[in-house]
């Protein structure tokens, strides 16, 4: 009677069916069966879920580089916008560079405005320009940022 509650004799006579072919075979096969397809379905999936998580990785990065690009051009338009009002040398090249790269990002919006005084033409039109380059840099960082979500698996609300 003290072998037969033994837990070990239950294990050991479970091992002998399996061995000889009996039935606890086919449930040993069929756990390690299904238990190797799920690490092997596992695997994909935590690929997938890195390479999302990667590529969300690159977009929000982008997304930051896109805000900050829109805000240096903001900065760099607005600072035009305050030489124009104080003396400086305009053969500096500082003040050359500035005027020049503002002259390129500030498109169509130079001429938007064409008051008496260019001074103030020059502030209403460079600032809006200005509000463009921060607006731009916030949408395409938001939109790039979105993209990254979805990339990710994790869809934005």
């Amino acid at each position: 009677m003290g072998e037969q509650d033994n837990g070990r004799n239950h294990a050991g006579a479970s091992d002998g069916q399996a061995a000889e072919g009996g039935p606890a075979e086919v449930g040993v096969g069929t756990a390690a069966v299904s238990g190797s397809s799920v690490r092997v379905g596992d695997r994909r999936v935590g690929a997938a879920v890195r390479v999302g998580r990667a590529v969300q990785t690159i977009l929000n990065a982008l997304a930051a580089i896109a805000r900050l690009v829109g805000s240096l051009f903001a900065v760099v338009l607005l600072i035009r916008v305050g030489l124009a009002f104080v003396a400086v040398n305009p053969h500096n090249v500082i003040v050359e560079w500035i005027v020049g790269f503002s002259d390129a990002i500030v498109l169509d919006f130079r001429d938007l405005f064409l008051p008496t005084d260019p001074r103030i033409g020059l502030a209403v039109n460079y600032g809006l320009a200005a509000v463009f380059w921060l607006v731009a840099g916030m949408v395409v960082g938001w939109a790039l940022s979105a993209l990254g979500q979805l990339a990710a698996g994790r869809p934005r609300l």
